[in-house]
């Protein structure tokens, strides 16, 4: 997949569920004027109709994306790009019953996934105070949907194993305040995790230096040509950090936006 497709795929998931937020509405309609009678139907229609309004608009933009490319993408810029040697990642999300990550290349190449292991059609229905109470694995996947690593979150730690299961790590979470500062602890060092208020950015610190970033809104111009959306969300890491490094910021990132 490059950002194209998921440009495309992105705009057919909004149109699906534009049209399916019409269906109680078509039939709630029918009730309030054949059966009730009663013209405060309208009242309960209305969230449908404005949910169904804002995910047309969102198709439309996905789909002017997905037809913003003069040209195909060369493969020789794919070449030498993976999750864990690339330094500025793109990411996207996508509709799923838990958080679903594609991280992209600068050139618009999918290098990367992560995702729930086991995707069960019920959660989609649960409220999300009662999906907490449930431990999960996800997984860390490359640009081929190899495997890279298994991230299991228990209550207030997390078990980094590796394709056959073995334990490679464990971050344990400390603390946090008001969702705003969280303190994590990884073979007996402190990693925290700050957060704005009104925007998307997330600073990971080590020993007080700053190691990683997701920001939204500081895409650099000479992407524009692949990527058409200016506020992606943006992951840096320092140049210094290790692929084990790396992986353990993942693994938190992903925990703290579920």
């Amino acid at each position: 997949m490059n950002i194209q497709q998921y440009y495309r795929k992105t705009a057919s998931i909004s149109l699906n569920v534009s049209l399916a937020a019409l269906i109680p509405s078509f039939f709630l309609i029918i009730y309030g004027i054949m059966i009730a009678k009663d013209g405060r139907f309208v009242l309960i229609v209305l969230p449908f109709l404005v949910y169904s309004f804002f995910c047309y608009q969102y198709y439309l933009v996905c789909d002017r994306r997905s037809k913003g490319f003069t040209e195909k993408p060369l493969d020789a810029i794919y070449m030498n790009q993976s999750l864990l040697n690339t330094e500025q990642i793109l990411v996207h999300f996508l509709p799923a019953s838990s958080v679903r990550i594609l991280f992209f290349s600068s050139t618009g190449k999918l290098i990367g996934e992560l995702k729930e292991r086991k995707l069960q059609l019920i959660r989609w229905f649960f409220p999300s105070f009662l999906d907490r109470l449930f431990e999960k694995r996800y997984g860390l996947y490359d640009e081929l949907n190899n495997i890279i690593a298994i991230f299991h979150y228990k209550k207030r730690k997390i078990e980094i194993r590796d394709k056959d299961g073995k334990l490679l790590n464990i971050i344990h979470y400390v603390s946090n305040d008001r969702h705003m500062k969280f303190e994590f602890a990884s073979s007996g060092e402190a990693i925290v995790v700050t957060r704005t208020l009104l925007y998307m950015d997330y600073q990971f610190f080590q020993n007080q230096i700053m190691v990683c970033r997701l920001q939204k809104g500081l895409m650099p111009l000479e992407w524009e040509y692949y990527i058409k959306d200016p506020n992606t969300p943006v992951l840096s890491f320092e140049q210094n950090l290790c692929e084990e490094e790396k992986i353990n910021i993942l693994a938190i990132l992903s925990k703290i936006l579920h």
